[in-house]
């Protein structure tokens, strides 16, 4: 039962103001409802989310004399013309929710074909006032009005149920009648009707208005605290739920001033959700939700900030200060679900963040990586324009450390040379987090060497509990250390309480011209009957592109230590059985690795497999390097240098006759150190 029944009922007698006494007067946060009526007493005529009929010139004269946007517009009439002239529509399709089996979310591309084809033609209909465009993006609106709910099936009770909630969501949760596909659907549907309005009738503006009502609205007003994500601050979808739903309420003011509680409840919301983002914008989710969240939400605080006159800033956090700090130093950071390396996002979700940080490292990332081919060339590029007046500079230093959420970067520079990334976190995020304390992604020039297991479609069964059996999540699909088969452990079951003491730490992180070096602490990532205590340290010599990782792993005498590396490019053990050659996307060898021991071991490829309830590709055939040895002693140093295949008369040894390892190497003539100490690292060359 509830704790807040008791609450929600005192609410029926109390004036809708006590929803945000926590943020009124008095408080050091903004009241939300105070400053969202202001909105309501406003005289606004539609188009006013987004631009108005004014602010709309600016972006005519763009089109008029830039180029770029002249061809933007272009290719956008293009695709107009192209959906007036269509008579075919996709058929109604059964909201299945097993579509994840088949891989064929066919009841979301129905959605996305009326709701882009109607947010292209209201846009077309603003910038030429053809009332044609007008006319058929409501008759898209329309198609969407009719369903009955905006909710993925994947997202319905059937499947989603047994889900382990992400953290600040309940375990008792059994209304899901309000999911991201609701959020965005009702965002476009605001935007057109914001942008039809003077185009179209009473009766079908009342439908479009119905339809956000019946399908977003009214799904939540007054029952916030019943869905899981509005108490999910640390969660992609709060974000796209409180955006969606929020700019549905602003774009209904004309009509329903009294939605202002909507409009409050949803920048409270969006708020506490970007609070999430550490000051070093660094998001628990990885680098792929941290945008997905965002991506077209931001309309929301965009429009709250306009029509506020500046009164509420939702853009103002301490984490969207630098808002592509995580996107353009964790390029190679592919950890977590929905993992990918590379730059991440859409060129005008930055362009606005860009505008309102005024931040010039994210001008860098937009200007580098999102530009050309990787540049936008949707509507919203023309609504949020590339800023002119921020210099883009690269950062002096490419390596970077984000202590908020325990990721780490290593490199002399983002696009050449080896590359580590690292990653020793609480395990604080069932939903998408990875049991994967202590393990790395080493990436050269254009080929991943060790990495993550590929993460493909999600099954229906992924998010729940069933989730700590999949490779992807599970500690043995990750490049860490296992004793006598020992994972790493679940901090959160479905219908079992929260463990906060569980996961790993990075305890030093340093850059230096010369090398980089992280030092970890995963033991209590680990139950601790095998594993007593694992610590790891990753060096990058940035002149010779040399990686060097020291483990020291306590257990018992005797115990099956396996030291696990997933490649990613092709691996071959050498015959010798103590290397291994990678083999690049151009043939040749691009890394080898060479284990470093004072006691016997084996080196091997095997084969894991990732299971999936698919119809198609349902088992993949994973490979897995194991470096597997007996522990001679109660405390077992294990070394392993990976460094350029075209180097020669490389030599490396390890050195434990002293109070700390060295890792000792040889490189065209000249000798360098790593002294391993507890707290640092010791570089040196002679």
């Amino acid at each position: 039962m509830r704790k807040n029944i008791k609450y929600a009922l005192c609410c029926l007698c109390i004036v809708p103001t006590l929803l945000f006494a926590g943020h009124g007067k008095g408080t050091s946060g903004p009241d939300y409802l105070a400053i969202s009526e202001t909105i309501a007493d406003g005289k606004w005529e539609h188009p006013y989310l987004l631009f108005d009929n004014r602010s709309k010139q600016a972006m005519l004269d763009r089109v008029k004399n830039d180029p770029e946007y002249a061809q933007i517009m272009d290719l956008l009439l293009q695709q107009g013309r192209r959906i007036m002239l269509n008579t075919a529509e996709p058929q109604k399709v059964f909201n299945d929710p097993a579509s994840r089996y088949y891989q064929l979310p066919s009841w979301e591309s129905y959605m996305g074909f009326y709701l882009g084809g109607a947010q292209l033609l209201a846009f077309l209909y603003q910038m030429t006032d053809d009332e044609a465009y007008a006319q058929k993006a409501f008759r898209y609106a329309d198609k969407l009005c009719e369903l009955e709910g905006w909710v993925a099936g994947a997202h319905r009770f059937d499947v989603i149920y047994p889900r382990v909630w992400p953290y600040g969501a309940g375990d008792d949760e059994v209304v899901f009648s309000f999911d991201i596909s609701t959020g965005d659907c009702a965002l476009g549907l605001a935007l057109v009707y914001d942008w039809i309005y003077p185009a179209i009738n009473k009766a079908q503006r009342d439908r479009i208005r119905g339809g956000l009502l019946e399908n977003a609205i009214l799904r939540v007003r007054g029952s916030w605290e019943y869905h899981w994500w509005a108490s999910a601050e640390k969660c992609n979808w709060a974000a796209i739920c409180y955006g969606g739903v929020g700019l549905a309420a602003l774009s209904l003011l004309t009509e329903d001033p009294n939605l202002t509680d909507v409009v409050a409840r949803s920048c409270e919301g969006f708020a506490k959700m970007v609070s999430n983002y550490g000051d070093d914008n660094g998001w628990a989710e990885g680098r792929s939700y941290a945008f997905y969240g965002i991506r077209d939400a931001i309309a929301f605080p965009d429009a709250v900030k306009r029509l506020t006159g500046n009164k509420l800033d939702l853009f103002d956090a301490p984490g969207w200060k630098h808002p592509a700090d995580f996107a353009l130093f964790g390029l190679t950071g592919a950890f977590n679900d929905g993992a990918a390396a590379g730059p991440v996002g859409f060129s005008y979700t930055y362009n606005k963040l860009v505008t309102e940080s005024r931040d010039e490292t994210a001008m860098y990332y937009l200007q580098t990586y999102l530009s050309g081919k990787n540049r936008s060339h949707s509507m919203w590029e023309l609504i949020w324009s590339r800023p002119t007046d921020v210099k883009a500079v690269k950062p002096p230093v490419a390596s970077n450390y984000f202590p908020s959420i325990d990721w780490a970067f290593m490199r002399r520079d983002f696009d050449e040379g080896v590359q580590v990334a690292v990653k020793c976190a609480p395990a604080d995020d069932p939903h998408h987090g990875h049991l994967d304390a202590g393990s790395f992604i080493l990436t050269r020039n254009a080929d991943v060497i060790v990495g993550e297991v590929e993460q493909r479609f999600y099954d229906q069964f992924f998010f729940n509990d069933l989730r700590f059996d999949y490779l992807y999540v599970r500690s043995l699909g990750h490049n860490v250390v296992h004793v006598n088969g020992e994972e790493q452990m679940i901090a959160k079951r479905k219908d079992q309480p929260r463990r906060k003491d569980i996961g790993g730490k990075i305890e030093r992180f340093d850059a230096s011209p010369d090398c980089d070096y992280t030092i970890m602490d995963a033991t209590k990532a680990y139950p601790g009957k095998q594993l007593k205590e694992w610590k790891r340290t990753i060096v990058l010599d940035k002149e010779n592109d040399i990686v060097l990782i020291l483990d020291r792993v306590a257990c018992n005498r005797g115990d099956k230590i396996d030291a696990l590396f997933h490649p990613v490019a092709a691996a071959t053990v050498n015959s010798d059985g103590k290397t291994v050659r990678f083999t690049g996307k151009s043939g040749q060898t691009a890394m080898e690795m060479r284990p470093l021991l004072n006691t016997p071991f084996r080196l091997t490829s095997q084969t894991q497999y990732a299971v999936r309830v698919v119809k198609d590709d349902p088992v993949q055939a994973i490979p897995c390097l194991y470096l597997t040895l007996q522990a001679p002693s109660a405390g077992t140093v294990i070394g392993t240098a990976f460094y350029p295949g075209e180097l020669k008369g490389f030599d490396v040894s390890l050195d434990e006759s002293g109070k700390y390892p060295v890792i000792r190497y040889t490189v065209k003539g000249k000798a360098y150190a790593c002294e391993f100490q507890e707290k640092e690292v010791i570089f040196s060359k002679t």
